[in-house]
């Protein structure tokens, strides 16, 4: 019998109630509540936002090879052709913890360790393209590990691929095999190589054949990473990088800051603004940051500043926000304050910044539920929150690139019925080995 054409009139009063309730529960699960917390007290999360997180998970999962490589980016439609990307290697190698946590693999520290093998030059058939200060060239050919894209020796690159690999140190922290793997890749980088000037904080983008410096950036963005690792590879006994932590770094003192409606950030020159998976990265990868109120405070500024800067686009909704990086109507972009002229709201920034914002799972799910941002991973029926355009709403990316994407996977991560509030501030609270320049061989 089909009930649609039933009038009520000739439906018992019964059935009227089971097709109120039936409604009720379809249209409950369209639109499940974001927060929350069941009779014992715990928190709850949507079926929604459960599928988005595992989705998350998936990106990562498709852009791995067999090698235990990741490509830069996953196409939605057509064959893939990025090569891989030195920093989603390292985000990839995160992604695996979280799997683990979550059991959604079984052999998720053999996948580690299948990586780190590669990395290390352990598979005859890849030898990853490094200086002779160890640094990696940001594209490598997803099979051979040679050069692609005509890519540079880079530093940042090279510091978020190696803080994913301590991540994973920290995180199976029984197991030997990558405890060891994970020491010799730290050592195989000449980390003070990267540092161009102390007293300015100025680091070195890239660096030629011969380990010779080449552009630099000056304080503050996410190479906060990079002084990190070279401030704790001069094993506390001093010296460039370590002078460099403590003018900048150690503290909030020295670095620039602008202001934007009320709200003091952090950015590399006063009066400009950075996009906001700067401060997500440090959060998520650099424990001094993430354990430092003043960093935290900044980073609740940026996320406000973001928020209040939406509020001037007419016709949009409170929970579209979100100031990132990734596929953009013109290429790719990083879009920040007064610098997105396409209007895109970027829902992995929002989830970014869950750790600070107890109103980010309900923007999330509104997106979601919205049909804003919302990308179907290839040949699956899984959802995923991506970026899309106000001013055109007819673009759509092309793909989705995973050291972008990253910040909608770890937020997710960090929600109490999750990984758990505290998951990266445990294991980013890196176990650093005495350090001596070692070369692989």
């Amino acid at each position: 019998m089909n009930l649609k054409f039933l009038t009520k009139a000739k439906l018992p009063f019964i059935a009227l109630l089971f097709l109120a309730a039936m409604s009720s529960s379809c249209s409950k699960q369209k639109n499940e509540p974001a927060t929350g917390e069941d009779v014992n007290g715990k928190p709850v999360t949507s079926p929604i936002l459960t599928d988005l997180f595992r989705n998350s998970y998936r990106v990562y999962e498709m852009q791995r090879n067999a090698k235990g490589i990741y490509r830069d980016s996953k196409l939605f439609n057509g064959t893939d052709y990025h090569p891989a990307s030195v920093a989603n290697i390292g985000t990839g190698l995160v992604s695996l913890c979280i799997a683990d946590k979550m059991g959604w693999v079984a052999n998720g520290s053999q996948q580690v360790i299948t990586t780190l093998q590669t990395l290390l030059g352990q598979n005859a058939s890849f030898q990853l393209d490094v200086n002779t200060a160890g640094f990696p060239r940001h594209f490598v050919d997803m099979e051979t590990g040679v050069q692609a894209w005509n890519s540079e020796y880079s530093t940042i690159d090279a510091a978020i691929m190696v803080s994913g690999a301590l991540f994973c140190k920290k995180y199976f922290s029984t197991n030997t095999t990558i405890a060891t793997l994970v020491d010799g890749l730290y050592k195989s980088i000449n980390w003070s190589k990267a540092i161009a000037n102390p007293a300015t904080g100025a680091i070195y983008l890239s660096l030629d054949a011969n380990g010779n410096g080449i552009g630099n950036t000056a304080v503050y963005n996410e190479y906060m990473i990079v002084a990190y690792l070279a401030f704790k590879s001069e094993n506390g006994v001093g010296g460039p990088a370590t002078t460099l932590w403590n003018n900048f770094y150690a503290n909030t003192t020295n670095l620039p800051k602008s202001t934007y409606s009320g709200f003091e950030v952090l950015t590399d020159y006063p009066g400009s603004f950075l996009s906001d998976f700067i401060p997500q990265f440090c959060y998520y990868l650099c424990h001094p940051y993430a354990a430092n109120t003043q960093y935290m405070q900044y980073m609740n500024n940026a996320m406000q500043a973001d928020k209040k800067w939406w509020t001037l686009t007419s016709g949009i909704a409170p929970y579209e926000w979100g100031l990132g990086a990734g596929s953009d109507p013109s290429g790719y972009h990083a879009n920040r304050i007064n610098d997105n002229a396409g209007k895109v709201v970027s829902p992995h920034i929002i989830s970014g910044f869950i750790p600070i914002n107890p109103t980010a799972k309900a923007d999330l799910l509104s997106l979601y539920n919205a049909n804003k941002g919302v990308y179907t991973l290839p040949g699956t029926s899984h959802k995923i929150l991506w970026r899309y355009s106000v001013s055109n709403p007819s673009w759509k990316a092309n793909e989705v690139q995973g050291i972008d994407f990253s910040s909608m996977l770890f937020g997710l991560a960090t929600l109490p019925e999750n990984c758990g509030t505290a998951f990266f501030s445990t294991y980013n609270d890196y176990s650093f080995p005495a350090y001596s320049f070692s070369p692989i061989p």
